[in-house]
């Protein structure tokens, strides 16, 4: 039956278009009466692409507010951990990411491993400060007493590689895929969250404090100030990654690639970074 249908295809196709059909099956493998680009082996290639980078700042500074709280009695009562934190950013970066892979082949399945290696400029900041004003009552006096809390946070990722595995299938010379692995990459951050507050007998503050030489003498105003940060430099994180993808084969030997991918960094200083990113390519099979 098969030859037969092949012969209908032979006969009814145009004669000029017969010898040009034909060639684009050279290097392909049947599957039934489909047929498809053979992608085992080595492969490597490179991709430039547009991330869209994420960076969640809202879990700095919750823990120094907690232990600040604990350094003094003129806390007590004072809601400092409801005062608003920090939130998060969006940014925009270009990439440029080198691949090498391996690929094995049942048929038109493809399964394979995959490292590849970015290069890119992924770089946020922010800081918040929140001022408050409460009456504080210390030594039988009342204090009209001014809260700041000063929180900065910044995250840097300068390079990151993955480690892959993908699943794919093929159709003629398109190869669509899956991935999903692990990722490395080096961060810098940095934390700083600064805690002060300062109060003068009421009706004064400490902005406008009572005037010199007033009899009797006020009593002194009240206050102090805390600062706890950290720095990470240069320090490698692990993460997850996925995506889809699809191949294309010009030849049996170079193939275009165009790609989705969503990477999630670690968590330096508890700022929470990711990067979807859009990517197109080339690579050679070797």
């Amino acid at each position: 039956m098969r030859w037969v249908i092949c012969a209908l295809v032979v006969l009814i196709a145009p004669a000029g278009a017969r010898a040009g059909d034909f060639d684009v099956l050279r290097g392909a493998q049947p599957v039934g009466y489909a047929t498809y680009i053979r992608w085992s082996g080595l492969y490597g290639g490179a991709l430039i692409g547009q991330e869209f980078d994420g960076a969640d700042f809202r879990n700095v500074g919750a823990a120094e507010i907690t232990t600040i709280s604990g350094l003094s009695a003129g806390f007590n009562g004072i809601p400092l951990s409801n005062f608003p934190r920090l939130t998060s950013l969006s940014t925009q970066t270009p990439s440029y990411s080198a691949f090498l892979g391996y690929n094995y082949q049942f048929e038109a399945a493809v399964v394979g491993f995959e490292l590849t290696f970015t290069k890119t400029s992924f770089n946020a900041s922010i800081n918040d400060r929140e001022s408050h004003d409460y009456f504080q009552t210390a030594n039988n006096v009342v204090y009209d007493t001014t809260y700041n809390v000063n929180t900065s946070a910044s995250a840097k990722v300068n390079d990151y590689g993955t480690v892959r595995g993908r699943f794919g299938w093929a159709f003629g010379n398109l190869l669509p895929y899956g991935f999903a692995g692990v990722s490395i990459s080096q961060i810098n951050a940095t934390k700083s969250v600064n805690v002060n507050y300062c109060g003068q007998e009421e009706p004064f503050t400490c902005t406008n404090p009572p005037p010199q030489n007033t009899v009797p003498p006020p009593p002194s105003p009240i206050g102090g100030d805390w600062t706890l940060s950290n720095k990470v430099d240069g320090k490698w994180y692990l993460g997850f990654v996925g995506g889809l993808g699809l191949d294309y084969a010009l030849t049996q030997n170079l193939f275009l690639r165009g790609e989705v991918q969503y990477i999630q960094f670690g968590a330096p200083n508890n700022i929470r970074l990711n990067a979807t990113s859009a990517r197109i390519g080339a690579g050679v099979k070797f």
